[in-house]
């Protein structure tokens, strides 16, 4: 019953009304959806501030705000890590990849690795990517789990995760890409409008409640310990936050893959 989940009657209405609009406005648009082209690149008929919008959807996600909220607060500004070395990838990815991959107008990765050397090299690459995108997603899914969890206490966070795992293979298989893309258009506005105005109520409140007559900025700077005021960690500390495992290793372990091997992101650009 409603009486024993942690939400509130408000809640529950947000929440409804959200997954409401979002399935409508998408199978809205998934009706256009009628060829093989239609389905993984929307007939290329989006403009790029669209596609950009859906990009920020994909990158940023509910994990986003759980996830690296946990480890702001754990770890201060060296929490960044992880997107920091994006710094890397991004012109290789803009000014390589893409390219690469536009004009040999292939419809996946595999199927570039194919024509570039041969067929076991696509199968590998195609285990690759199913092992990396399980993670992936896994993570999206445990971590809307984890939210609903919060609010609706019927089911268990991995029952949740099962539930809106079959809502999203049902709408993207009906909707295809172009689906995917007006949802996100969505999503991803209400993503950037909620993180500004949550980092805006924050620093306010530190301005308000600090005692001590600071700004909301000076009174954030100030409270933080001098290791959290640093963009990255020790090399090799702290043990669950070092350096050479959060910035190197997701390097070259998941940002690459986010970039260069995931079909999702990779069909937005293409």
């Amino acid at each position: 019953s409603l009486e024993t989940a942690y939400g509130k009657p408000v809640d529950f209405v947000i929440i409804g009304v959200y997954f409401a609009v979002i399935l409508g406005f998408g199978s809205l648009f998934g009706r256009y959806t009628r060829t093989t082209s239609d389905f993984f690149f929307s007939g290329r008929r989006f403009s790029w501030w669209l596609v950009a919008f859906s990009c920020v959807a994909t990158v940023v996600g509910s994990y986003s705000f759980i996830k690296y909220s946990a480890a702001g607060f754990r770890y201060g500004l060296s929490s960044t890590m992880t997107y920091l070395n994006d710094w890397f990838l991004a012109p290789l990815f803009m000014l390589g990849w893409i390219p690469i991959i536009y004009f040999s107008r292939v419809t996946s990765i595999p199927e570039y690795f194919e024509r570039r050397f041969d067929r076991p090299t696509r199968v590998m690459g195609v285990l690759f990517i199913m092992l990396y995108m399980i993670g992936y997603i896994g993570i999206n899914l445990y971590t809307m789990g984890v939210a609903m969890n919060a609010i609706f206490r019927q089911l268990d966070v991995f029952q949740w995760a099962a539930v809106i795992a079959v809502i999203a293979a049902i709408y993207v298989t009906f909707g295809g890409q172009t689906a995917v893309i007006m949802t996100d258009l969505v999503q991803g506005f209400l993503l950037l409008l909620a993180g500004f105005i949550i980092l805006y109520l924050g620093i306010r409140y530190l301005g308000d409640h600090n005692g001590r007559g600071l700004s909301g900025a000076a009174a954030f700077w100030q409270g933080l310990p001098q290791a959290h005021r640093l963009p990255f960690s020790g090399f090799a500390s702290p043990d669950k936050f070092p350096m050479a495992g959060i910035f190197w290793q997701d390097l070259f372990g998941s940002s690459m893959f986010f970039y260069f091997a995931n079909q999702g992101l990779i069909m937005r650009f293409l």
